[in-house]
This record gives C-alpha cells, structure tokens and sequence, in this order.
C-alpha cells in the first residue's frame, strides 16, 4: 500500500509542480523575512523556555487553568481524544446547538472531532478557506500551514460547484470570492465557535492565535459559545515567552515578516452570556513530556518548516509523509499520539538528510528523534540477521563483500559499471548506474605497502577509517586520501582490525548491534596511539563523532572512550585545512591553471558535522580550484545508503533535482566529500550520458601533488 501511494504521488504532475515551487521559493522568503534577526538565538531561546516548561508541565497546566477560571473563562483537562471530543460534544449540546463554526484548529484533525460530532448530528464548518477546501474534498491536511497545497485550481474549482449548486470556474480571485460569500452565512449563524492556540500564558490565563485570513477573530467573537482546543504543550509561562513564538512563527512558516493578525483572547468575549471553555488536551503529552529520551519533540511551535525543506516531502507530500501531522515531526509525534502500528512505515520514510534540525524553529533534533523511534518498531528477521550476525562479524561480513565481487561479473557493461540487475532488483539501477565491488580493496592494498617509517620529529600520525563503501568499492580514493595526507606532511596508518560503523543498522534501528559495532571500533581505534583519526565519509564522521558517544552514554566502560575517540577525528577536508598554506607547495611542476568545479555538500558533512568552509578552502588552496556554486549545493542527493534501496523511486526523484542543479553549471568536475554521494551522483550522471567527473575532494588534491 505504502509503495502504491508513493508512486501515485510521484507521477502527480500537479502535487510535484506545486510542491517544488512552494521548496524553491520557500527558502528565499524566510531569508529575507529573518534580515536583521539572530535566528540562531531566537530558536535557542524557544528551545530552552520550551524545555523547561515541559519539565514542569503539570505545574504549567494547574497555574493556567487557575489564572484562565479567575478570568471567567472555563478549563478542561482532557486526557484522551476521546474525553475531548465528549467534552466539546457536551458544551455544545448544552447549548442546543447543532452548528459548529472552526477556525485554526489543527488539533482538532488529531482527535478527528469532526467525525464525532457529525456522527452525532452537529454540523461543523471549516472557515479558513484551506482547511474548508479539506473538508470539502472529505480528506485530511497535507501541511501544518498549508492544509490544501495538493489541491490544483480546477479541484477547488469542482468542490465548490458541488457545494454552491452553481458552476464555479476555475479562476482562483473568482473562487476567494465565492467562499467569502458562501462563507460569511456561516459566520452569521455558527451558533458555537471554536479555535485553536498558537500559545497559552499560564500567568494571564490569556491565549494567542495568529492567523492571514481573519476567519478566526469572527470565530471567536460572533458565536455566543467559543470553545478554544489546546494541547497542554502549548503553554509557556508568560508573554515574554510567547512573543518569542510569535514572531518566529510567520518567518519560518511561510517566509512571512509578520503575519495579517494577532489575536490575544483572554476571558470570555463580548459581554454577558458569552462563554468561553478551553479544552485542554493531553493525549499523551504529559507522558511524552516525561520521557527524557523523546520530550524534546513536544518543542514544536507547529510551523511546518520541516515540511518545507524536506526532499521527501517534495516528491511524495504529506499524505505520504506523515499521518496526521506532516513533515519530519510529524513522523516523531504519531506514535506518541496515535499509535506506533501508525508510524511504522512512515518513519522508514525519512532519508537523514537534517535539513529539519536546520531549520526547526525550537533546536529539535528531529532526524535524531526519527532515527531513535526505529528502535521501537517491529523489525524484520532478515534485518536482524544482517545487522546483529552478518555485519557484526568483520571477517564474515568482508568475506560476503569479496564474494560479491564474482556475483557481480554477469551484470557488468563493457566499462565495468553494473546497468542492469535481474528481476525485481532492477528497481535499485533504474535511471542510474552503479560501481562495481573492487577486486582488491583497499585493505589489501594496505598490507602490501612498505612499512610506515619512524615519525619525524613534530610529526602528526593519523589513523585512517574508510568506511566500508570506499574500503570496497572506491580503494583509489582511499589511496588519494593516504598519499594526499602524507603529501601534507602526515604519517598514516590504516587499523585492519576496523569494521562498519554500524549507521546502517543505527538506522535501521537495531541499536544493540550499533552498540557492537561501535565498541568494536573503539578498541580497533584506541589500541594505537595517534593524533588524529580522519575519515572520508561524512556518515563515518558523524557516526564516530556523535553516535558512539550518544550510544554508550550510559556504558560504565565506553562512554569515556566514546569521547575520546570522538575529540580526534576529523573529516578529511578539515585535517587537510589545517595545512592550509601548505609548505612546501604542492604542485611539482609549477604553477598550473586553476580547474573549474562545482561542489556538492554531504548532508552529514554539512548538518551532521557542521564542516561547511573547509572543503571549499582545500579545494582552492590544496586543489587550485575555482568553485563555481550550484543551485542548492547542500540538498540531498537522494542516496542515503540503505535508502536509495529500500525507496528507489523516491531516491531517484530526489537525484534528479540534484543532478538538474549540477549541469546547470555547466563544470566539468564535481567535488564531493562522500563516496555515497559520489556513488548516486556518479551513476545518475553516467546514465543520462553526461560526462562529468566526480571525484572525492581527497583525489582532486593528490591530482595537484603529481
């Protein structure tokens, strides 16, 4: 079913149009929307209010209620969807009403109230005009921000004949204006109102909402009866906090300065006989709040950025990733809300790209959090098998490498590149080709150098981890990286005993064989004194760096070693920038002119390890290159390692965007610091018949030392 929809989605013309141009304008508008603003500490500030209020949640929901009931108004603390939707249905009932009007009421989605209350003969209507098209269609939001984004002008078009009984044409001023009109009765006639929070201030009682349309001042003010829907984590102390949200929330949800209006709502409204209850809704927050290991996703201020700017979400939309809520929290807040048999194939979804923990507007760690919830899903047997036995085993998994390398033969073209697999694993070479397994990895190249002579005085030794797929795969890179490194000045010495860094099956989440594999890692690593280790893959970087730590926390015998292991290792472009001038210069045979590449930023280089300027310095220093920047240097490739296999369409997809962004610069060399991205770049550039090079960052310096 999952694969169905995926590809229903992929081959919709409308939803990757809209979804595309909405990615692309996206980034541009919130740039300019936060001119002059210190993003950095305005999240921080979120993120450390937020936090030290969900350690105090139940405090923060008592002084509320308290500081709300001393205004007039009357509070309910609900603890499961289904005492909130029995709460409202009671409120409105007692009013001997049977018409409800909306406005901002995205939890409502959650608890599918709704359903509820239609089921129940209440009538409700949507009044922001995405969320009315929604309800119109009978489908669920696919943004936080943007419910209708998936909706084309001409689908509007046909709900609303349909619901107006008169021909609508498909001209978007013209349907505003009918839904204006259609909606200005309901407005007149709601006989109960209801609305979301953006935020609650447990020290007024008062509430805030920011809306673009309105519809929600009219919600809130006409009706006699206004219920406000809350979940309890959007309580925050006092203003100082709230203002905080306020004014991230525009910028990073639309690019937006300021939003069209900002409503503070503190008491019942308008009079004598108005009401106004607030329903405040747990399901499971209180408990999520608790829980040291998930508690940061409840941070969330519900702006939709992380939908914004992930790739995934670009291809497939939000009907695919996510459930009710979208988007990277989307995926970490569904099995806290509605059930980990709801998350299980969403959470597979996610490539790692970060580009979430980029941009979320409260420091959540987003990917982390996703990556951390596989551990809690129902795993397949074979995966386990791979990851806890295969894997595992250095020498059982190296020896299933080098049988590969046989097995492969038959599907080899002349130039040695695999085009075509049998059967359904064509899937995986689909609109790319792929790099043989080497006859001889790098490993074995290794033993068969001369001996590494006796350090120089004052100089530095370096431990080289490869990573599996450049060991096996890529062992010329390898040996640009030792022979570069030693050009610089350095002694290198490649630990055999080293294994996978287990990423794939932190990944995939089995942690316990993660855990093995990092303390295997560990004792290879320490055992020999060095200065330095470096690596020439980012997710190897980012691995031993911030997993081994993060994994082994609480082992009594690891976790210092964790860190010690981690305060040494260096990607290779940032040990290489620390020769940067170099002495003596690298070129032997004089100066050469500079060589015009384009270079592509590693998800984990750029987010995972926060490594951004120095491969740009060692290209152009250590390389004699000029960079001539792409379009998006430093969004996904679509590989992902394991992803690319598991979701090949999808990784495809996301290929392409890559690849369409580097032959716009029309270069003849693509720098990269990965061999996964050199791998998914390399093949797709190789099928559609380009002849670009894509050469490790390693490889284009050793190429200046010859």
């Amino acid at each position: 079913m999952a694969d169905k929809r995926i590809n229903t989605n992929i081959n919709n013309t409308f939803l990757r149009k809209a979804l595309k141009n909405f990615a692309t304008a996206y980034p541009i508008a919130r740039a300019k929307a936060f001119e002059g603003i210190d993003f950095a500490a305005l999240r921080h500030r979120i993120a450390v209010s937020k936090l030290a209020g969900l350690k105090r949640l139940p405090e923060l929901i008592a002084q509320f209620t308290a500081s709300a009931e001393k205004t007039g108004a009357i509070v309910h603390f609900c603890r499961t969807p289904e005492d909130a939707n029995r709460t409202i249905h009671g409120i409105i009932q007692s009013k001997n009403a049977d018409f409800l009007v909306k406005s901002k009421a995205m939890t409502s989605e959650e608890i599918e109230l709704n359903h509820y209350l239609e089921a129940r003969g209440i009538r409700c209507l949507e009044t922001d005009l995405g969320e009315w098209i929604i309800q119109l269609a009978g489908e669920r939001p696919s943004h936080m921000v943007m419910p209708a984004i998936h909706k084309n002008k001409e689908e509007v078009a046909e709900l609303f004949s349909k619901e107006t009984g008169s021909d609508c044409p498909a001209d978007i001023p013209f349907l505003v204006q009918k839904a204006r009109e259609t909606l200005r009765s309901g407005f007149l006639t709601g006989q109960v109102g209801m609305s979301g929070a953006n935020v609650a201030m447990a020290d007024s009682g008062a509430i805030a909402l920011i809306t673009n349309e309105g519809n929600a001042r009219l919600v809130t003010t006409l009706p006699q009866t206004h219920i406000a829907l809350i979940g309890v984590e959007k309580i925050v102390p006092s203003l100082d906090e709230a203002l905080d949200v306020i004014e991230v929330l525009p910028k990073n949800a639309t690019g937006q300065k300021l939003t069209s209006y900002l409503s503070f709502i503190k008491g019942p409204t308008g009079g004598d006989g108005r009401e106004l209850h607030i329903v405040l809704l747990d399901n499971g927050r209180t408990d999520l709040a608790a829980n040291p290991e998930f508690q940061t996703a409840l941070q969330c201020v519900k702006c939709g950025a992380c939908a914004n700017v992930c790739p995934i979400y670009e291809i497939v939309g939000g009907h695919v990733f996510g459930h009710i809520y979208v988007g990277g929290i989307g995926l970490v807040l569904t099995p806290f809300f509605h059930g980990f048999d709801k998350a299980e194939e969403i959470l597979k979804l996610c490539i790692g790209c970060r580009k979430c923990n980029e941009v979320c507007a409260a420091e959540i760690d987003i990917e982390g959090l996703i990556v951390d919830l596989r551990d809690k899903i129902r795993k397949p047997f074979g995966q386990k098998f791979m990851f806890g036995t295969m894997m595992k085993n250095r020498k059982l998994f190296h020896a299933a490498l080098r049988a590969a390398y046989l097995a492969q033969k038959p599907f080899q073209s002349a130039g040695g590149r695999i085009r075509h697999l049998p059967m359904v694993l064509n899937r995986e070479t689909a609109n790319r080709s792929l790099p043989p397994i080497a006859e001889t990895p790098f490993r074995d190249l290794m033993l068969k150098r001369p001996t590494t002579p006796t350090l120089a005085p004052k100089q530095e030794k370096v431990l080289f981890y490869s990573g599996c797929l450049a060991d096996f795969v890529y062992p010329e890179m390898c040996t640009d990286t030792v022979e570069s490194l030693e050009g610089l000045g350095y002694s290198v010495a490649f630990p055999q005993e080293q294994s996978c860094c287990g990423i794939p099956a932190r990944y995939s989440g089995e942690m316990d064989a993660a855990r093995e594999m990092a303390k295997l890692n560990i004792d290879v690593l320490l055992s020999e004194e060095a200065d330095f280790v470096v690596t020439i893959c980012p997710t190897c970087t980012m691995s031993i760096t911030h997993d081994f730590v993060k994994l082994l926390a609480d082992d009594p015998l690891y976790a210092e070693k964790a860190k010690r292991l981690a305060a040494k290792t260096l990607n290779y472009s940032e040990l290489a920038a620390r020769k940067i001038p170099p002495s003596p210069p690298l070129s032997k045979g004089g100066e050469t002119a500079k060589q015009v590449v384009t270079y592509h930023d590693a998800c984990h280089l750029k987010r995972g390890c926060g490594i951004h300027e120095e491969p740009r310095r060692v290209l152009r220093e250590l390389a004699n290159a000029e960079i001539k920047e792409m379009s998006d240097c430093d969004k996904c490739c679509g590989f992902g390692g394991s992803y690319s296999i598991k979701y090949p369409e999808i990784s495809q997809e996301v290929l392409k965007n890559k690849l369409s962004n580097i032959n716009e610069t029309g270069v003849g060399i693509l720098a990269v610091d990965c061999p996964g991205c050199k791998l998914q770049i390399e093949g797709g550039l190789e099928a559609s018949g380009s002849k670009m090079r894509v050469e490790h960052t390693a490889t284009l310096v050793r190429e200046r030392m010859r």
